[in-house]
């Protein structure tokens, strides 16, 4: 029985979800200058007072700009990838398997789920899938 492409897309996000792994949309680095911007105002014009109130009102407005682009690595795979991608990570993590020698899905499946040097391999396929197509950044 081949790999069917589904069933180890959603195996990798089980393990994803395990390992709490989430992605961004390149957000962090604009929070960080808004935060950054705000305190440095505050700080010219206000002195030392003006650093503190700057830096909470750069906080939480970065807060306001990037909430919700934080998501987990699991609703990227199964909800965003379009199905060449899905394809594409499955060839992907299919060559990562290879040393294992795997290639029945009912052999691979127990595998990933038990063994932890399968999930790490696969895994790791999977950020720089995510990271070098999609450009998107991992937060483990």
């Amino acid at each position: 029985m081949p790999v069917d492409a589904r069933e180890l897309m959603e195996a990798i996000s089980i393990i994803a979800n395990e390992r709490n792994v989430r992605v961004t949309m390149k957000q962090t680095c604009k929070g960080a200058m808004v935060c950054a911007a705000s305190a440095f105002t505050g700080g010219l014009l206000l002195g030392p007072v003006g650093l503190a109130v700057g830096g909470t009102a750069g906080g939480l407005m970065a807060y306001k700009m990037t909430s919700g682009s934080f998501r987990p690595l699991a609703d990227v795979l199964l909800n965003d990838l379009t199905d060449e991608q899905q394809e594409q990570l499955v060839r992907h993590v299919n060559n990562a398997v290879a040393e294992f020698e795997i290639s029945d899905l009912a052999v691979l499946l127990p595998l990933l789920m038990n063994n932890a040097s399968i999930q790490q391999a696969v895994l790791k396929t999977a950020i720089t899938f995510v990271s070098n197509e999609l450009k998107m950044q991992i937060i483990d």
